[in-house]
């Protein structure tokens, strides 16, 4: 039984911390195993990163600045095992409060532009789809998900100008197809799952789904985003920065 003074979650962090108990052993060095070590280890984070970034973004034009936040989180727990949630995502919500502000502008531009070209190729006939108008609002779509999730990964994680920002983003969006493939299926696998399942997924949705899917995001760019700009960065030897060698 829980001492009374201490109660029962002081007990519980007792145990779990305690030598050759819970959570002792450093994260697997890659790959699933260690996406799935953070994950079941810091899930609890996840929750209040999830409620921190719906209550920073309730002015709609902080939504921006609010991702970059979640996202710095997300990317220290997968590549350090841990990080303090507040201070990591106030200390990058502060800093990208204005310079996140113009993508999130571009995107909306390009969402509304997806849609229209969608809603045109399901009104163009009654009864079938028109294919090319239907071709141009997913490709637009793809695009905008693909550009904005790199760009709102190295906005917190790359000291560059926003220029640079975008042109590392396009590069990353044309190239890296198997990281492409991993953010696209994680995404419409977890859109998906949240309407076929409505109202019940919207407890989820404003408790996990949102981190959850900004994890996966930053899972799957972390290894491209080592080895093409910061291990590049880090082994360079004639002072250039980052954005010199991004491919």
């Amino acid at each position: 039984m829980a001492d009374k003074r201490g109660g029962f979650w002081e007990e519980l962090g007792a145990r779990r911390f305690a030598p050759r108990k819970g959570v002792a052993e450093p994260p697997p060095q890659g790959g699933w195993r260690r996406f799935f070590f953070v994950l079941g280890t810091h899930f609890w984070k996840l929750v209040s990163l999830n409620l921190l970034f719906l209550a920073f973004s309730i002015p709609v034009v902080t939504m921006p600045a609010a991702l970059c936040g979640m996202n710095r989180v997300l990317i220290k727990l997968y590549r350090d095992g841990n990080c303090f949630v507040w201070t990591e995502f106030f200390k990058e919500f502060r800093a990208n409060l204005w310079k996140a502000l113009p993508f999130g502008f571009v995107g909306g531009i390009t969402l509304f532009a997806s849609y229209y070209f969608l809603s045109i190729s399901t009104s163009a006939a009654a009864d079938r789809v028109e294919p090319f108008t239907a071709a141009i609002g997913i490709l637009l779509l793809c695009f905008t998900v693909l550009f904005l999730n790199y760009v709102f990964l190295f906005l917190p994680t790359l000291a560059l100008k926003n220029s640079q920002i975008a042109r590392n983003a396009l590069i990353f969006t044309i190239t890296e197809w198997k990281t492409n493939l991993a953010i696209l299926a994680s995404t419409v696998l977890l859109t998906t799952l949240t309407v076929l399942f409505m109202p019940y997924s919207v407890v989820l949705l404003v408790f996990v789904t949102i981190a959850l899917q900004q994890y996966i995001v930053c899972a799957a760019i972390n290894e491209p985003l080592q080895r093409r700009i910061i291990g590049a960065a880090e082994t360079n030897k004639s002072g250039l920065p980052a954005s010199d060698h991004d491919s």
